[in-house]
C-alpha cells in the first residue's frame, strides 16, 4: 500500500484533535507516522518522525498557536556561554565543554602548565579549528604525510639564483626560538623517526641539536613553546610510538558536536542523517560519516543550488564502498530517491 493511502487509513481511525495536533506539528507528520507503522518502527524513520515532533514542540508557544522553526532560529540559538573565537582565516570557533571547562581554555591552560596535547578523531571533526581558535596567529602548523621528512620539521638548505645555499629554520625550530605554539597535525602518517627529534623539546631537556647545520649550533626551547598534534586513528598508515605518546600527557577523542551542527544552521535532516551514518559507522557498517566540515558545506551549499543537489553532492564525496548505504541513509531520511551527484 503506498505510504499516503496508510497515511489516509490511519488518519481516518485517529480522532480528529490528535490529527489537527499531528498536522499543527508538521504537515507531513501523519505520514512520517505511517511510513514508521508500515516499517514497522524503522529506526532511521523513527529518527525522522522523532526530530520533526520535537522541531514542533519547541515550535508551539504557549497560547497552542505553531509557528515555523529552523535550525539557527531563537529556539536553537547559541547559548551566551558558548563563546566564539576567531581563527586565523576569519571563520568562528565556538566552544564546546571538555569535562567541566571549555576546550579552547583547557588548550591555553595547558599550555602555560606545558602540558602536551594530542587530539584524535575523524576528519572534519574540528581538530585544527580548535587549536587554530586557541592560538591565532602564533600558531606554526606542519601538515604530516608518509613523505614528511625532517627537513620538513628542523628546515634545510635551499639554493639562491647565484648557486649559493642558504640555511632555512623550519617550523619546528621557528616555534621552539620564537616560544610560539606548534601544531603538528595528522602526526599519525609521520615516520616514528622523523618524530623522534622533538623528543628533546618536549621533556626536561628543551633543546634541539641541528646536526644537518653545525653552524645552527643547539636550539633553547623559550617559554611559550609548546605542541600540540592531531590524527586520524583510523587512516592507513597511522603510527605513533609509545615514546611519543607517552609525551602527551593530554589525550583526548574529538567528535562532531550535532547539537552544535543544528545551531549554525544545518539543516536537521541533514544532521539526522549524519548521526544515523556515524552509528553505523560506530558498529562498522560503513568507515565514513558525514562531520562538521562536511554539514556546513552542505548548508551553504544547499542555500545556493538546493537541497536535492547539496545531498547528490555530498553523497559523491562518500568513499566509494559506502555510497550504497549513505545512499540509502539519505533516502529515507529526506522521503526520496538520493543518488550521487553525476554530469
Amino acid at each position: 500500500m503506498e505510504t499516503t493511502k496508510i497515511a489516509e487509513t490511519m488518519s481516518s481511525s485517529l480522532s480528529a484533535e490528535i490529527t489537527e495536533n499531528l498536522v499543527a506539528l508538521h504537515p507531513q507528520l501523519p505520514t512520517y507516522f505511517a511510513g514508521v507503522f508500515g516499517q514497522h518502527l524503522n529506526p532511521d524513520l523513527a529518527e525522522v518522525v522523532n526530530s520533526i515532533a520535537n522541531d514542533g514542540s519547541k515550535a508551539r508557544g504557549r497560547s497552542g498557536s505553531t509557528t515555523t522553526t529552523r535550525a539557527g532560529s531563537a529556539s536553537e540559538a547559541l547559548t551566551e556561554d558558548q563563546k566564539k573565537w576567531a581563527r586565523p582565516n576569519g571563520e568562528n570557533y565556538y566552544t564546546r565543554s571538555w569535562g567541566e571547562h571549555d576546550d579552547v581554555l583547557v588548550l591555553r591552560q595547558a599550555r602555560d602548565n606545558l602540558q602536551f596535547v594530542l587530539l584524535y578523531g575523524a576528519p572534519g571533526c574540528g581538530k585544527t579549528a580548535l587549536v587554530e581558535a586557541a592560538f591565532g596567529d602564533e600558531l606554526f602548523t606542519v601538515l604530516g604525510s608518509g613523505d614528511t621528512e625532517v627537513s620538513d620539521l628542523v628546515g634545510g638548505y635551499s639554493q639562491l639564483p647565484g648557486g649559493d645555499f642558504i640555511w632555512t629554520d623550519g617550523p619546528l625550530v621557528k616555534a621552539a626560538e620564537s616560544g610560539k605554539p606548534l601544531l603538528i597535525d595528522e602526526i599519525g602518517l609521520i615516520d616514528p623517526k622523523v618524530l623522534s627529534i622533538v623528543y628533546g623539546l618536549m621533556d626536561g631537556r628543551r633543546e634541539y641539536t641541528v646536526t644537518a647545520n653545525p653552524e645552527r649550533g643547539t636550539v633553547k626551547a623559550k617559554d611559550g613553546f609548546y605542541v600540540i598534534a592531531a590524527t586520524n586513528p583510523n587512516a592507513p598508515g597511522v603510527r605513533l610510538s609509545e615514546a611519543l605518546l607517552s609525551r602527551f600527557v593530554i589525550q583526548v577523542e574529538m567528535t562532531t558536536d550535532w547539537s552544535l551542527a543544528r545551531k549554525l544552521g544545518v539543516p536537521s535532516p541533514a544532521v539526522n542523517a549524519a548521526q544515523n551514518l556515524a552509528r553505523k559507522q560506530e558498529s562498522g557498517e560503513v568507515s565514513w560519516a558525514p562531520q562538521m566540515r562536511e554539514l556546513l558545506a552542505f548548508r551553504d551549499l544547499e542555500k545556493v543550488f538546493g537541497t536535492k543537489w547539496a545531498v547528490q553532492n555530498l553523497l559523491a564525496a562518500s568513499p566509494e564502498m559506502d555510497r550504497p548505504i549513505v545512499a540509502d541513509v539519505f533516502s529515507r531520511t529526506y522521503g526520496e530517491p538520493a543518488l550521487p551527484a553525476r554530469i
